[in-house]
């Protein structure tokens, strides 16, 4: 029954269904300063143009990961935001999200069908699903859901073609990979070390020279749209959106080892100001001598956020299914151990997990691995055991054992869900407001506290600024006129963070209305 069609396709909807829920909105906010980068640009996609036009007095409108000068854009590579532009399209941008959560999701239930059997399968989903880090990085829009789902599409692929040897599993590869390298580089160039190896190797013993340069052809072709990116964003095929975003905010944000002080081109507002301050910290510490120090730290943080409350009882299973996995299961985590090297290439805070995202899914099959091996086990010494089971409930263990992971499940979600809701409560009391303004044009002089911490932006751009009826920009004091010139009849507005106060700014209307 489980490998059914009927049942993947309950997989895929309960998978995004469980993510749309712990989103816990219908059309949810960005609250990171990377979700509103993605879902700037996922919009002015959706427009059917590359960029949005410069805005006037670039400062005003200055925003954490995106470019507003020699037009408005993402610093990001586009292929995450190319996909979210069809949900923004239809008015929805998390509709993409949740679709590719459901490929992920079923994909998973496929591979770990093919690797392990239907009912690992079964337990491995339900412990994905769970994954703290999963929920709270999935329920979101980062770029890591795009390149998650590339890797499970990779495998899949990669699979199919070493059963079958067609070419268009190999192109399928390519593809996978291709899309993913224009959305996540370094995490595809990560993965792409342990898949090239094993294609390469086969393409040697079987000689498919042909398909081969054929997926290569594939894989260079979605390449090509970073310099038709970089050229209608930043006039240079040779100089990305992101190295120019470097350039002019955050020269030292890169891979490599120590700080590069070359200042930046451009004077920061105070949310990035103290935001990227912590960006340096990390870089300055992240040297060659620290390697170890900051490996370690790494994978403590990972094991803390992964296996921490309840789910700390799936860490011994982890370790059983450790012993004697099969050479599917070894891959898989070859592809995740490539991923945590290579970023030990890049300086960043311990804390975000996020970079590890995509190699987390074979740490589920060892834990459900782990837990079908100990049953086994336990009935093979203690038959009486299972049939006991089977007659006072009437149904197998495995469904037991399912049930209760699918209630470690749940306290995931509702955790997830109630940390959602509270992580969102300012933002959406900021726009709630916007909403009740008593007049339909304003330009909001946004001025925050000095105490302010990070990823409290509500700063934004827009795809079509001109004809949108309210601004929400930085507050320059005094040069705050410079922006009223063009802002036509809209009305000034200032905004205090501290203590959300919202009142109209007398001294920058015009003498006739005051």
């Amino acid at each position: 029954m489980l490998q059914t069609r009927e049942a993947k396709l309950v997989v895929a909807i309960l998978s995004a269904f469980a993510i749309w829920w712990v989103w816990a909105a219908g059309d949810p906010l960005p609250l990171i300063e990377d979700e509103y980068s993605y879902v700037l640009q996922s919009r002015i996609f959706a427009s059917g143009h590359w960029t949005a036009p410069a805005p006037p007095v670039a400062e005003f409108f200055q925003q954490a990961h995106v470019l507003t000068s020699p037009a408005v854009a993402s610093k990001f590579p586009p292929g995450h935001a190319l996909l979210m532009s069809v949900g923004s399209f239809l008015g929805s941008p998390a509709l993409v999200p949740l679709i590719l959560t459901g490929i992920t999701g079923v994909l998973i239930f496929i591979l770990a069908t093919r690797v392990a059997g239907p009912v690992v399968a079964l337990l491995t989903w339900i412990i994905w699903l769970g994954d703290p880090i999963n929920l709270r990085f999935r329920a979101a829009y980062y770029s890591e859901v795009t390149s998650g789902a590339m890797w499970v599409i990779s495998w899949w692929a990669l699979l199919k073609w070493r059963e079958t040897r067609r070419r268009r599993w190999l192109l399928a590869v390519a593809a996978a990979i291709g899309w993913g390298a224009i959305t996540r580089p370094l995490t595809m160039l990560a993965f792409a070390v342990p898949v090239g190896f094993v294609v390469i190797r086969d393409v040697i013993h079987l000689k498919l020279w042909r398909d081969f340069a054929l997926a290569v052809a594939v894989g260079v072709a979605l390449l090509g749209i970073i310099p038709l990116w970089s050229a209608e964003t930043t006039g240079s095929w040779r100089l990305s959106p992101l190295a120019l975003y470097q350039k002019d905010y955050l020269p030292y944000d890169k891979p490599g080892f120590g700080v590069d002080t070359t200042p930046p081109a451009m004077p920061l507002m105070p949310v990035d100001k103290y935001t990227y301050a912590g960006f340096y910290d990390s870089h300055k510490f992240h040297t060659p001598a620290n390697l170890p120090r900051i490996a370690w730290e790494r994978l403590t943080v990972l094991a803390r956020d992964e296996w921490s409350g309840p789910r700390m009882l799936l860490v011994p299973f982890v370790v059983i299914g450790l012993i004697g996995m099969n050479g599917a299961t070894l891959f898989a985590l070859a592809c995740s151990a490539a991923l945590f090297l290579g970023y030990l290439s890049y300086g960043h805070w311990a804390e975000w997990t996020i970079y590890y995202f995509e190699g987390l899914t074979p740490l589920s099959l060892l834990a459900a691995l782990g837990i079908w091996k100990s049953l086994n086990w336990l009935f093979a010494r203690w038959p009486g055991v299972q049939q006991a089971l089977q007659k006072r409930r009437s149904t197998s263990p495995a469904v037991v054992v399912a049930g209760l992971l699918a209630l470690l499940t749940a306290y995931e979600m509702h955790d997830r869900r109630f940390q959602r809701n509270r992580m969102a409560a300012w933002d959406t009391s900021f726009y709630e407001m916007i909403g009740k303004l008593p007049m339909h044009n304003a330009v909001i002089f946004v001025h925050y506290a000095p105490r302010l911490g990070p990823h409290s932006l509500v700063v934004g751009n827009s795809p079509n600024l001109a004809n949108d009826a309210v601004w929400v920009v930085n507050d320059l004091g005094a040069r705050d006129t410079a922006l009223m010139r063009f802002a036509g009849l809209r009305v000034p507005l200032i905004f205090h963070e501290d203590g959300g106060q919202l009142q109209i700014d007398q001294t920058l209307l015009p003498p006739v209305a005051r």
